[in-house]
């Protein structure tokens, strides 16, 4: 017990020198926070001895170390708030942290899961790691160093997957009637562009997919914009399954088609009050008329793009409603080598709507299957440089079908105020 008498005494110290040299911000409704010092140390004492009694009593004792207890009390804290506030551990916050600069350590291959629970290569990425070990599409992952990815989710899995430059991974797979084999796939860096499946689809009509709003984004989005200008009249910009991103990135790429100094987007918390992002000065697309196609899983970056143009009249929205995360999240590095993310503040479009649990209402609805929903993201995974296709075989995309069609008679955009 004598952590337990060591960190009490130590807690209230510093919480009665917080109370006396920190200003406690105010609600917005001007109240402070609830608790006084008093009923704060009372908490505190209550948490620690909980924590002492776990750690004495719980039946696995490789589960109740210090450091296991307090990330979990941390991840317990913050997903009390919601589900975008997050302790994240040192893995996963250096995890997290590769995404958002659009590289990362893993083995070259795209993943996802089968309806029956199963972990399938979608893709390998030629002369990648797996690509080097002998690795297939259609292959069925079954374990990571013996970590069975069987009725695991997609993130447990990836994490596996992913690792330290130069370190190996000992995976087993299963291919068709195959006995099951295990293969040792050295980790390596992966570059992981922004923009995917872009050219010239069709009638001078240039298609890009922003699968992710990274720290390549605007680059990426002139040198597109630069290669196909004069090839092309038109272009769709496809945010279907894009899960956000990097605000910044966003202001960004909404610049190239809106003129300088027009407002983008608000972001409005307790701690910063209102902050406004206008379009900046860079190369100027004004005029080129734009469709974007949005679905259920286009989130956050996705919205607030998608959202801009659509209050602006810029771009006429395509799909079904946006998933509807309009919400800040702030993400700093803790002594541990861990993160919090945490939420705060929301996202409102230039005509003041609220985003967080509404999500953006397409100017032309199209709704499709569960199954064609499903063909479309396999056809995205299987093949990212190339346009998407809109008809093959059975499979048909009536979202861009109709992106196509509504874009052909499309003017050039002229700015109404």
């Amino acid at each position: 017990m004598k952590f337990f008498s060591f960190i009490i005494p130590a807690l209230i110290l510093f919480l009665s020198a917080c109370s006396v040299n920190t200003e406690i911000p105010a609600e917005p409704d001007g109240k402070a926070p609830e608790g006084n010092e008093a009923e704060i140390q009372n908490e505190l004492i209550s948490f620690m001895k909980l924590l002492e009694f776990t750690r004495e009593n719980y039946v696995d004792a490789e589960k109740v170390s210090y450091e296991k207890l307090f990330q979990g009390a941390m991840k317990g804290m913050l997903n009390h708030l919601d589900p975008y506030s997050n302790y994240e551990t040192p893995r996963d916050f250096s995890l997290m942290m590769d995404d958002s600069r659009g590289s990362f350590a893993g083995i070259g291959a795209t993943v996802r899961k089968t309806e029956q629970g199963a972990m399938e290569i979608v893709k390998v990425i030629p002369g990648k790691p797996a690509d080097k070990a002998g690795a297939k599409a259609g292959d069925i992952l079954l374990s990571a160093d013996d970590f069975s990815f069987q009725d695991k989710s997609i993130d447990e899995c990836v994490g596996k997957l992913r690792g330290e430059p130069g370190s190996s991974v000992i995976l087993k797979i299963k291919r068709g009637n195959e006995p099951e084999k295990e293969i040792v796939v050295k980790r390596a860096v992966i570059q992981t562009p922004s923009i995917t499946n872009q050219g010239i689809i069709q009638d001078k009509t240039g298609y890009i997919r922003i699968n992710h709003f990274t720290s390549t984004t605007a680059k990426e989005l002139d040198a597109f914009l630069k290669k196909y200008n004069k090839k092309m009249d038109r272009l769709i910009i496809d945010l279907r399954f894009n899960p956000g991103g990097q605000l910044e990135v966003t202001v960004e790429a909404l610049s190239r088609f809106l003129e300088k100094g027009l407002l983008l987007v608000s972001v409005e918390g307790r701690s910063e009050g209102s902050v406004k992002y206008e379009s900046e000065v860079c190369k100027k697309y004004t005029k080129l008329p734009v469709v974007v196609l949005i679905n259920e899983h286009s989130a956050s970056a996705a919205e607030i793009f998608s959202g801009c143009l659509k209050d602006y009249q810029r771009a006429t929205v395509i799909g079904v409603k946006s998933f509807g995360k309009g919400s800040v999240q702030r993400v700093f590095p803790l002594p541990d080598g861990g993160g919090v993310r945490i939420t705060i503040a929301k996202y409102y479009t230039p005509s003041r709507k609220v985003i967080h649990e509404k999500g953006i209402e397409p100017d032309i609805t199209v709704r499709i299957t569960e199954k064609q929903k499903r063909e479309i993201a396999e056809q995205m995974m299987k093949n990212d440089t190339e346009p998407l296709t809109v008809k093959t075989g059975n499979y048909s995309d009536p979202q861009l079908e109709k992106a196509l069609s509504v874009i052909r008679e499309m003017k050039e955009f002229q700015m109404i105020r």
